[in-house]
This record gives C-alpha cells, sequence and structure tokens, in this order.
C-alpha cells in the first residue's frame, strides 16, 4: 500500500504519468543541480589559482625586466 502512495518525482506535473519531456526536464534539472555544486566546490579553488598564477607572472615579469636591464648596463659598459 506504501508504495502506490509514492510519487515518482520524475512526474513533474503530478498527472500520475511519467512523460518522455518530464524524464527530459527532470534530468536536465539534475545535470544542472549537479553543475552548480561543482561549480561551488570548485570556483573557491579556481579563484585561488588564479591568484597563484598572477602573482608568479608577475614575478616571472620582474625577473625578466631586471635581466633586461643587467644586460643593457653590461652592453653600454662594453661599448
Amino acid at each position: 500500500m506504501e508504495e502506490e502512495n509514492k510519487k515518482d518525482p520524475r512526474d513533474l506535473n503530478g498527472d500520475g504519468k511519467v512523460t518522455l519531456e518530464e524524464k527530459l526536464k527532470y534530468a536536465a534539472n539534475e545535470i544542472k543541480d549537479n553543475a552548480k555544486k561543482l561549480y561551488d566546490k570548485a570556483a573557491p579553488k579556481a579563484k585561488e589559482l588564479f591568484v597563484e598564477a598572477r602573482e608568479k607572472g608577475e614575478e616571472l615579469a620582474e625577473k625578466a625586466h631586471d635581466k633586461l636591464e643587467s644586460l643593457k648596463e653590461k652592453k653600454e659598459s662594453a661599448a
């Protein structure tokens, strides 16, 4: 008796039938919910990695600038 009272969550309009359209909409909602959960989980780490990459890039740019200045000084002193 209890099994008869269970409603299929895919029956979106509550008519007791699960159509292909309802199955597709239900699956799409599941995918959307899972994507949101994954985004919420990944976003903080992605932001952290972005900041780290930006800092590393700035550090490398500074080293390259220093190296260029050093080479310019050597060229000028050799001339």
